[in-house]
């Protein structure tokens, strides 16, 4: 028995199973590959922050507020980095998780069918 909870959501999109609230799993090895990378450009940054923090500790312009402003900041930045694939890790990760070709696969060009749909399927 199939439970649907994109009417009951008012979603366009069926959810999967564990999806949690509007937040989709994703459907395809280059979606998660740039959500790793988001995630690790986040991380990346947020502990750049904190380096920053410890040498200028009671400054007068410091607040909670700037703090907060901050990460909203450094969540788009982020975001805005994975999207652009301007680490290049996120090809690296698909590279290295896609499936090998087959001698059966490769064609007359040297590059295997599976590897020319993920270019178009990227551009």
């Amino acid at each position: 028995m199939t439970v649907s909870l994109a009417s009951s959501m008012g979603m366009g999109e069926a959810l999967v199973p564990g999806d949690i609230g509007n937040q989709q799993k994703p459907h395809t090895l280059s979606q998660a590959a740039e959500q790793f990378e988001n995630q690790f450009l986040r991380q990346m940054i947020k502990e750049m922050r904190h380096a920053t923090d410890a040498l200028v500790k009671d400054s007068p312009v410091d607040s909670k507020q700037q703090a907060l402003w901050r990460d909203f900041y450094d969540d788009q930045l982020s975001a805005n980095l994975a999207a652009t694939h301007s680490t290049g890790l996120a090809e690296m990760i698909v590279k290295q998780l896609s499936p090998k070709p087959t001698p059966s696969e490769i064609g007359s060009g040297g590059r295997s069918e599976s590897t020319e749909q993920t270019f178009r399927d990227q551009s």
